[in-house]
C-alpha cells in the first residue's frame, strides 16, 4: 500500500467538467460578437479566436496575467461566485489610438493607470462584453450581471483563492499579425458545476455567415428599396353578357367605400380616404392594418 497517494477532491484533470464542450460552443458565438463590437472602434476588422475553456487554479491563472490590465469583477445571478472579464492593458490602449486616427503603432511607456479616455473605452468594452455574453447564455439560463468593481491589475482583486479551481474561457484578438492580445473570462469551477447539466445541452449556434455589422448594412439599403403602393377605388360586378355588350360612352356605375386599402404587393397595409393636397390626388391613412403578418 506504499504506491496510496493522496488526493484533493474537486481538483485535477479527473475533475474536468463535461459542460466545458457547452462553453465551447458559447464562446464561438461570442467571439463573433466581440468581432463586431471591436471593429467600429478599430476601424478594421479584426480577427477573434475563442481558446477551449480549461480549468485552472487560480493561481496559476493570475501568475500568467500581467501586472497591468483593466480587470472588472462581476456577479453574474444565479451563479455562485464571482466571475471577472480580463482585457490586456496594450489592447485598450491601440484601440483608443485607432478610434481617434491613429495606426495603433505608438509606443507605450510603462505605467500603472489609465488615461481618463481609456477608462470610458474600458467601461464601455466591458458592459457590452457582458451583454453580449447573457445573450449567447439565454438559451441556457438567464443571468443578471452586476459589475462589483474595476481593478488594473490581479494583486489589487482578491476575486480567489490561490487554490481555487477556475474555468478560463480566453479570446484572442489581433488587428494583424504583429498585434494579438487576449481578453478573459474567468468563472468559479463551482458555479459552473451547479449548470453542468444545462450546459451539457445542445447550445444553437448561430449561422457562420452571420454577421451583426453586415446585417445592419443590409438592412440601411433595403430601407431604399422602393415598392409600388396603389389603392382600389371600387369593384363593381358585371356578368359576361354586360362585359360582352361594353361599347364607348357606356357609365358603369360605381360606390367608392369610404374606408380604402393602401396595398403594397398582395398585401393591405392601411386603410384610408382619398382626397386632394396641393392640386393633387392624395392619400390619407386613417388606420394601419392589423394582423399576425403585418
Amino acid at each position: 500500500m506504499n504506491h496510496v497517494q493522496s488526493f484533493a477532491f474537486g481538483r485535477g484533470d479527473a475533475q474536468a467538467p463535461v459542460m466545458l464542450s457547452g462553453l465551447d460552443r458559447l464562446g464561438e458565438k461570442l467571439g463573433r460578437r466581440i468581432r463586431a463590437l471591436i471593429e467600429p472602434i478599430s476601424g478594421i476588422r479584426p480577427h477573434v479566436a475563442a481558446e477551449d475553456a480549461r480549468v485552472v487554479e487560480f493561481g496559476a491563472w493570475s501568475a500568467g496575467a500581467p501586472n497591468f490590465c483593466s480587470l472588472s469583477i462581476y456577479r453574474l445571478l444565479p451563479l455562485k461566485g464571482q466571475m471577472l472579464l480580463c482585457m490586456d492593458a496594450t489592447m485598450i490602449s491601440t484601440l483608443v489610438d485607432c478610434f481617434y486616427g491613429g495606426l495603433g503603432n505608438r509606443a507605450l511607456p510603462a505605467r500603472g493607470e489609465f488615461t481618463p479616455t481609456e477608462d470610458r473605452l474600458i467601461a464601455r468594452l466591458s458592459e457590452t462584453i457582458m451583454a453580449r455574453m447573457v445573450e449567447c447564455w439565454s438559451e441556457v439560463l438567464p443571468l443578471e450581471p452586476g459589475l462589483l468593481l474595476r481593478e488594473t491589475g490581479i494583486g489589487f482583486a482578491a476575486a480567489a483563492q490561490p487554490a481555487d479551481q477556475m474555468v478560463v474561457q480566453r479570446f484572442r484578438v489581433g488587428l494583424d499579425r504583429d498585434r494579438e492580445w487576449s481578453i478573459d473570462m474567468v468563472f468559479p469551477l463551482a458555479a459552473l458545476r451547479g449548470v453542468e447539466a444545462l450546459m451539457g445541452s445542445k447550445v444553437a449556434s448561430d449561422d457562420e455567415h452571420v454577421d451583426p455589422v453586415w446585417q445592419a448594412r443590409v438592412a440601411r439599403r433595403m430601407r431604399d428599396i422602393r415598392l409600388p403602393a396603389r389603392t382600389v377605388l371600387a369593384r363593381p360586378n358585371l356578368s359576361l353578357a354586360e362585359l360582352m355588350q361594353l361599347k364607348a360612352g357606356d357609365i358603369i356605375p360605381v360606390t367608392i367605400g369610404r374606408s380604402l386599402p393602401l396595398i403594397v404587393g398582395d398585401r393591405i397595409v392601411a386603410h384610408g380616404t382619398i382626397g386632394e393636397q396641393d392640386g393633387r390626388a392624395a392619400f390619407q391613412i386613417e388606420k394601419i392594418a392589423q394582423g399576425p403578418e403585418q
